[in-house]
């Protein structure tokens, strides 16, 4: 399958199989590892057999980080190692008993196969096409627009379904199964709490007979 697809948007996950898909991943593979100053024809020398076995630049990328046991590879490359013998060294850890390549750590698939899953999912989750109402469903609709606009256009209307929300948060704070607090209630509190017998001077506000029965 020809696509020429942007190094910076080759699918991690694609085998690449032509010479212009291996260049591509090549560069895709140096641009995610930020590997500027890598020499591309070095890298694909290296890599180019392991595509070979069904590796993928999610893989490599994979390997370099950890080996086939999940522990690290170590620290990253540092501007003093050649790109291409740094990732020589790291999927050298990767062969089995030196004699095999390790099956790659990400699973991979062809180009077309990505191809189809993309477009499939583009498929399923583009918007649909809305269906044409009928008659009554477009008569309803602008009867409705109609009622929002007249609430729109009268102060009293707009007052009250102000009202309306307001009250619908408020009744929204209850806890359910209980009923709103009345007046009734309020003054059944007030009327449990006992005031003290003292008096009150005017003057001042101090409860008179408190302070001398306290010295």
């Amino acid at each position: 399958m020809r696509v020429r697809l942007d190094p910076r948007q080759w699918p991690g996950r694609v085998i690449p199989e032509t010479d212009a898909e291996i260049d591509t991943a090549v560069e895709a593979l140096c641009l995610r590892a930020t590997w500027p100053d890598a020499h591309r024809a070095a890298v694909r020398r290296v890599v180019e057999p392991w595509f070979g076995e069904g590796w993928s630049v999610d893989a490599l990328l994979a390997a370099v980080d950890r080996r086939p046991d999940g522990t690290r590879q170590g620290s990253p490359r540092n501007r003093d190692q050649v790109a291409h013998d740094f990732l020589r060294a790291r999927l050298r850890s990767w062969w089995q008993g030196g004699a095999r390549r390790a099956r790659p750590p990400v699973a991979g698939m062809t180009l077309g196969a990505w191809w189809r899953i993309n477009r499939r999912n583009a498929r399923l989750t583009q918007p649909r096409a809305a269906r044409p109402l009928s008659a009554a469903g477009t008569l309803a609709r602008e009867q409705s627009r109609e009622r929002v606009r007249a609430r729109l256009k009268d102060p009293v209307e707009r007052s009250r379904e102000l009202a309306r929300r307001r009250q619908e948060v408020l009744d929204s704070l209850l806890v359910p199964g209980q009923r709103v607090p009345t007046f009734d209630d309020a003054r059944k509190l007030l009327a449990d709490v006992r005031l003290p017998a003292h008096p009150v001077c005017s003057r001042c506000g101090c409860r008179q007979g408190v302070l001398p029965h306290a010295a």
